[in-house]
């Protein structure tokens, strides 16, 4: 048993699921402990009684992890004019169905105040009102928790500070706005998503600019290959669209053939793991120069939004995967700001894997979709931005399965 004055480290998983989409949520708590913090009901008592490395599960009833209450007059219609349309400034925000917004956006609504940064959905418009979720995005869910002890620390680390609610460390700021609103697919027609702030050539811009190094930490990518070797055989057929310096491809594949397409030739060069490579531009042509079924998986890393037409090149995905295959993407929190899509700009982190995963639903050729996020992991001591910022970049990373 632990004693209650030792710090720990601490993974924590949370998994949800609606009928398109299998959602997971990993978070790290680093040097918490019993004397300071407050753990959920029925972990408190597991975790107090766990050993180092073991994994505690626990089913939670939809909401019961939550620190909101979660009730059915949380759902409201309300006018349009209580709506804040310049909340961040002089450029007007249209409410749109899907998105969420802080409810503090929201005037003389009960609950809501202006410096409240929870998040609300708007689920249908008219012309005068607005259907809203106040509920938190995890509220309707039942949530299956999984916690692992990683570490323990001796008891004279004690690490002093406010108390956390681990509870609310791991629902709060994010996970939920990834969950597709499953009976209205997103309006990309409405105004301009996939306008860019500069639209000249993409070759010239990306010419331009040094892509040999990693655009995220050593930490990040390791979680990026994992998720590799949990989708991909070794011996596949691979397909890096819109492929850098690096492919990222776990280092015990050994019979794997990988092409490489993209824009900047250079890049193609330098990266070891490409047998052959394509040069070619997929905002000008998203039609892909390869035959049907040719891949069995297609990894897109730190390049989806920069994608303007993205629901084309994913319908392209499909149609040159074998049946059965994978398409893998996956972002961070980084990205060249002058080539990225106006929406993408706009949409909290995990509200981004909710609009790449729409672009797999309104394909309309994959199944078994699933969202992998990962926070909270520390850089290596060798990092060179580790003084700057010990955090890992955040990973999100998202799968589809070509339809039969």
């Amino acid at each position: 048993m632990i004693d209650e004055k030792q710090n720990l480290s601490v993974q924590v998983d949370i998994q949800w699921h609606d009928e398109l989409v299998s959602y997971k949520d990993r978070y790290f708590v680093l040097k918490t402990n019993f004397w300071r913090d407050f753990y959920p009901e029925q972990l408190d008592f597991q975790i107090k009684r766990a050993e180092l490395n073991q994994t505690i599960k626990i089913n939670y009833n939809p909401g019961a992890l939550l620190q909101f209450e979660i009730t059915p007059s949380n759902i409201k219609t309300i006018p349009v004019s209580k709506f804040d349309r310049y909340f961040s400034g002089p450029i007007p925000i249209e409410p749109t169905i899907g998105r969420f917004y802080p409810r503090g956006m929201l005037e003389d609504v009960e609950d809501c105040f202006k410096i409240d940064n929870r998040p609300f959905r708007i689920l249908g418009k008219t012309d005068d009102t607005l259907k809203v979720d106040l509920n938190h995005p995890l509220g309707t869910f039942p949530i299956n928790l999984s916690a692992t002890i990683t570490d323990i620390f001796d008891a004279n680390q004690q690490n002093g500070g406010r108390c956390n609610d681990i509870a609310e460390t791991i629902t709060i700021n994010g996970p939920g706005l990834q969950t597709l609103l499953t009976d209205t697919p997103f309006n990309f027609s409405q105004g301009m998503p996939f306008i860019r702030k500069i639209e000249d050539d993409d070759a010239v811009f990306y010419d331009s600019i040094d892509s040999t190094t990693p655009i995220v930490d050593q930490v990040a990518i390791e979680q990026l290959s994992q998720f590799y070797a949990d989708h991909i055989k070794d011996a596949s057929k691979i397909l890096d669209l819109m492929a850098g310096a690096d492919s990222y491809l776990p280092d015990n594949f050994k019979n794997i053939d990988v092409t490489g397409l993209s824009i900047k030739q250079q890049d193609l060069q330098s990266n070891p793991a490409l047998n052959q490579y394509t040069l070619h531009d997929l905002n000008k042509q998203p039609e892909l120069p390869f035959d049907d079924q040719q891949f069995d998986a297609i990894i897109c890393a730190f390049s989806v939004e920069y994608m303007t037409q993205p629901i084309k090149v994913f319908q392209e995905a499909a149609r040159i995967l074998k049946p059965g295959g994978v398409l893998l993407v996956s972002f961070s929190e980084r990205f060249y700001e002058k080539k990225v899509i106006g929406l993408w700009d706009d949409l909290h982190l995990f509200e981004r894997m909710d609009i790449v995963l729409e672009y797999f639903r309104q394909s309309d050729e994959f199944e078994a979709l699933s969202s992998e996020s990962i926070r909270g992991l520390i850089r290596h001591e060798d990092d060179p931005f580790v003084n700057k910022t010990v955090h890992s970049c955040p990973m999100y990373m998202l799968s589809g399965k070509r339809k039969s």
